[in-house]
Order: structure tokens, then sequence, then C-alpha cells
């Protein structure tokens, strides 16, 4: 019986010690003293996240490409312009995603909305960050006369972030839901 007891008791004072450890956030060292515990620090996370879609273009650096494309033959595209400024160079992204993406996507017909969220000067570079809402295309029905299932709303939401120079512009096409890249095109930016 004095053997239970003993166990029982060693049991109780190793629960309470440990207790103690933890609650006084103090943990033993090798020799027997107490030294203050670090207590973890939470990393902010990246601006990338489900309250802010949006993140900071600036966040990682993209290099252009060796060589980039001559800018689409699309009725409607603005002309670059002249002398690069925060405000020309919103203008002209805004003008020239709202034709481009309904030129070169199928399913949208119109623009619901376009919002530039940032425009940022990074050394010789601007860089554009905006998100698109486009309307569907008016469905047709077929020979059958059956009109096609209409496209999920997030179908039809888009982000860019455009990064520009005096000869080149890069178009970064990502998910509106979490930034993943579905495109990045190159174009030479040439001037009338």
């Amino acid at each position: 019986m004095q053997r239970r007891d003993v166990l029982t008791a060693g049991i109780g004072v190793l629960g309470f010690s440990g207790l103690s450890g933890c609650t006084g956030r103090q943990s033993p060292d090798s020799n027997g003293g107490t030294e203050p515990q670090s207590t973890p620090t939470e990393t902010p996370r990246s601006e990338t996240t489900a309250s802010s879609p949006t993140p900071t273009p600036t966040d990682t650096p993209v290099p252009f490409p060796e060589t980039c494309e001559p800018l689409p033959d699309i009725n409607g595209l603005p002309t670059p312009p002249s002398e690069l400024t925060e405000v020309s160079v919103e203008t002209f992204v805004r003008d020239f995603e709202r034709v481009y993406a309904v030129a070169t996507n199928d399913e949208y017909g119109d623009v619901d909305s376009l919002v530039i969220h940032s425009v940022e000067r990074v050394g010789e570079r601007y860089i554009v960050s905006l998100r698109f809402e486009a309307a569907p295309v008016t469905p047709t029905p077929d020979a059958d006369g059956a009109t096609p299932t209409p496209l999920p709303i997030d179908a039809l939401t888009h982000r860019a972030v455009y990064r520009l120079t005096d000869e080149r512009m890069l178009r970064e096409l990502r998910s509106h839901i979490d930034g993943a890249l579905f495109s990045r095109t190159c174009w030479i930016l040439e001037r009338e």
C-alpha cells in the first residue's frame, strides 16, 4: 500500500511542477535553475490574404523578358503616353485593360467595373495594380434552342498587375481570389 501512495504523491508533484513551469513562463535550464522563456511572435502575413486580395506589387521584383512582342493590333487600344507619370500611366493602363480584356476573352461582353488599387514608381518602372469585373456576353440559344449555362460570377473577375518602363510593358493576369498568376505578357511600347 505504501508503494501506491508514494507513486501517487510522486505523480502529483511531477504534475504540479510541470504546471508551475508552464504558468510561470519559466523553463528549467541544464543547471536546475530557471531562465525566462521566449514568447513566440507571429510573423506578419503577406498582404495577399482573403481580407486583402491585392498584394503590394513591389513584393517581388519581376524582370522583363529578353524579348517582347509589339502591342497587339486591337481596335481601340490607347497609344502609350509620351511621358510616363503616375497620372499618364494610370490613365493608359485603365484604358488599355478595358479594351484588351474584352477583346481577348470571348466570355466578356463589356466592363462592369475597373478599379485601380495602386500606382507606384520603383526606380525606372511604374507598377499598376487593378481589379476588373466584366459583364458576361449575352448567351444565345444554340441550334436546339438551349441556352448555355451562364458563367459563375468569379469567372468574370480578375486582377492584373502592369509593369511599365519607357520601352516595355508587362501584364500579369492574376486570380482575384488568391493572386495566383494565370499569364504574363510583355509588349514593346512604340509611340507614334
